[in-house]
């Protein structure tokens, strides 16, 4: 089984092996590895388009195979390409969905999962969605546009986790979960307007005076920030 980590830095754990960095043969492995992770199976030239931002090289095909036929022996150097987890089919690439566990996929389920339940059946989904979604995505892949859009999209999907279990955590009663949310969500949204109110809420009802709180929240590190460039 492989475990792929797309939240923090790229990251590959299997048979007790963790790899990362150069471990997965140089930039343009390591952007296919992620971009598999993320879609599951990509035709050869979607994969192109992402991988070279509309100026692929001459020999693409080719070029692709290379850093495939590395990646592949960099996850299992015993395998032979035909047992590799990452498998050539129907014009395109995919991973074989069996063998890996990506923690996207498990972010996208929690959240799933939490879709239509109760407030208090709810929040432990979205509270648990929010925690494999600590740290920004693909963090040490910073240029690719196609890495860029994908950080922005999840950083926008995990504040409206975050809001949504907070929401929850209101509804129930529970003011300072609700709070502790409400100021997750605000460490990657500063201006979002729903984070406000439920923190005002949350503030109310707690009883506690807004200056403290305020200085509380100021004086507590984000737990997930980014710079997008």
């Amino acid at each position: 089984m492989y475990e792929i980590q797309l939240f923090g830095r790229l990251e590959v754990r299997t048979r007790g092996v963790r790899l990362s960095g150069e471990d997965l043969g140089g930039a343009e492995p390591r952007q296919i590895l992620a971009l598999l992770a993320l879609h599951g199976a990509l035709r050869k030239d979607e994969l192109a388009e992402l991988l070279w931002a509309g100026r692929p090289p001459a020999a693409v095909e080719d070029t692709m195979e290379g850093h495939l036929s590395l990646l592949r022996r960099r996850l299992d150097p015993e395998a032979a390409d035909t047992d590799s987890v990452i498998t050539t089919a129907g014009g395109g690439y995919s991973l074989v969905a069996d063998r890996v566990r990506v923690d996207v996929a498990r972010f996208d389920e929690l959240v799933a999962a939490a879709s239509g339940r109760t407030a208090s059946r709810a929040l432990r989904p979205l509270t648990a969605a929010a925690h494999v979604a600590a740290r920004p995505l693909l963090e040490d892949v910073e240029q690719p546009r196609w890495a860029t859009i994908a950080r922005e999209r999840y950083r926008l999907r995990v504040v409206t986790a975050l809001l949504d279990a907070a929401g929850h955590a209101c509804a129930i009663g529970d003011p300072r979960t609700a709070l502790t949310l409400a100021e997750q969500a605000l460490d990657l949204d500063p201006t979002c307007a729903r984070g406000k109110t439920i923190m005002e809420r949350a503030r109310h009802a707690l009883g506690d005076d807004s200056a403290e709180l305020r200085e509380t929240h100021h004086a507590t590190p984000p737990a997930h920030s980014e710079t997008i460039t």
